[in-house]
């Protein structure tokens, strides 16, 4: 085997060698290092790591030609110096991962522009990967499309009808952007010239949540109060699923991280799971004594997290759904918002009772043990997410305000005040060096 290079990924945690086997087969293989943290011994998870590529490498050339058997006879230093070199690179890789996620937990954001544009408040935004774009949608019916450098829009996205509420890049290219309206239309726009490629129609209601298919970007999930979900090609603009089987509005769909299975959530008070292969449904998710407020996977797609009006946020293991694996049952008023941290071991619920709250996932008990509370601000909290590196979370509040907390013990490092209105959406750059806030002030600020 010789490696060629290691690709990393950043968060969560992970890394591919890409390497040619004896047969001049070139390959790559895929680690995800979910739980490396900044404590662990970095040389037997190289070793180990190491240990399986090669393993892999070997059972491919296990019937070499004669041609082939002619190389595997050549002097065996040439090996293990190729392996040595491997294993010190591997190393370095894991090094600079752990870097990382000592992200600086006292760090302090501060106001870099605020942008203005919109004449109407705003719903929700997103960046994209690198961070210097940023999408926003309104209820004065466009989204913006921010150059976060210098706060200038871009481009302007017109042709909803009402209200543009979901919004969204395919990642992690992020050459396209879905939107999805009030009006009961997803449309995919491109990024660099603004231009509308494509609508969708089909449901009858408001369209709620739109994405893009995680892998190929090839087709969007939609969620409508109407009722459905839908899933359609983005090439051809036909609609491929209805899936009609919840009995309420649907407020959620999202694909897991292969795009092979779909996750709803719905106002009757369930969540469902549906094979995008099949068009089949595969379970629902029950327990939930109100509507759902959202609905969540986690990194590796094992785990998905419910959260509801009845006050709770539970756990469900996908590999059995008899019943919830967990339940967080601490808020004192409905759950408004959830989050899983990049790796997904930690969950983080936001609540009308004017709190976060982070919960850990690890432990055979029915109920979460909560690893901190986040209490400081005066009015509901709407929105909460992680960090990257998941050291902090952010909440966004109708008392005017977002907060950043540290994850572990609760306690607020920064109040990021300055709008006029609630704040409705907010989020963490890909590289965690920035944060969008958005308000019903109609404006969004950028802090660096």
């Amino acid at each position: 085997m010789s490696a060629n290079k290691i690709l990393l990924r950043y968060y969560p945690p992970g890394l591919a060698i890409n390497y040619r086997t004896l047969k001049g087969n070139e390959r790559l293989r895929h680690f995800d290092l979910l739980d490396l943290d900044t404590k662990t011994d970095i040389e037997p998870l190289a070793d180990k790591i190491l240990m399986q590529t090669l393993a892999e490498a070997e059972e491919e050339d296990k019937s070499p030609t004669a041609e082939e058997k002619s190389l595997v006879t050549r002097p065996f230093s040439g090996s293990v110096s190729n392996s040595q070199t491997t294993f010190s690179a591997l190393k370095q890789a894991l090094g600079k991962l752990q870097r990382k996620l000592r992200e600086p937990v006292k760090k302090k954001f501060y106001l870099h522009k605020c942008h203005t544009s919109h004449i109407l408040p705003l719903t929700n935004v997103c960046f994209d990967r690198s961070g210097d774009r940023c999408i926003t949608g309104s209820y004065d019916r466009t989204c913006h499309v921010i150059n976060t450098q210098t706060a200038e829009v871009e481009h302007i996205l017109t042709g909803h009808d009402n209200v543009v509420f979901s919004v969204d890049f395919n990642h992690p290219n992020c050459d396209k952007v879905v939107t999805g309206s009030f009006d009961g239309t997803a449309k995919v726009w491109s990024t660099g010239s603004g231009q509308c490629q494509c609508t969708f129609y089909g449901h009858t209601a408001e369209l709620v949540a739109a994405e893009f298919h995680p892998v190929n970007s090839g087709s969007i999930a939609t969620a409508s109060m109407d009722g459905t979900a839908r899933i359609y090609d983005v090439e051809t603009a036909h609609e491929l699923q209805q899936l009609t089987h919840h009995g309420a509005e649907v407020i959620a769909a999202r694909y897991n991280r292969d795009g092979n299975l779909l996750l709803t959530g719905s106002f009757d008070h369930t969540a469902a799971i549906w094979d995008v292969r099949s068009k089949n449904l595969c379970h629902q998710l029950r327990g939930h004594s109100a509507e759902l407020s959202n609905c969540i996977w986690n990194f590796s797609g094992l785990l998905i997290a419910t959260g509801s009006l009845d006050h709770t946020a539970r756990i469900w293991d996908t590999r059995k759904l008899d019943r919830e694996l967990h339940l967080a049952a601490k808020h004192s008023d409905e759950v408004l918002d959830i989050s899983f941290d990049a790796a997904g071991r930690l969950l983080a619920t936001c609540s009308s009772d004017c709190t976060a709250r982070v919960w850990q996932l690890e432990g055979s008990s029915e109920q979460l043990e909560m690893l901190s509370l986040m209490a400081g601000h005066t009015d509901e909290v709407s929105k909460v997410c992680f960090s990257p590196g998941g050291c902090m979370l952010l909440t966004a509040s109708a008392d005017n305000t977002a907060r950043l907390w540290l994850a572990d013990s609760g306690m607020c490092s920064q109040v990021l005040s300055g709008h006029e209105a609630e704040v409705f959406s907010c989020a963490y750059s890909y590289s965690g060096d920035a944060i969008l806030t958005a308000s019903k002030d109609n404006t969004c600020r950028f802090w660096r």
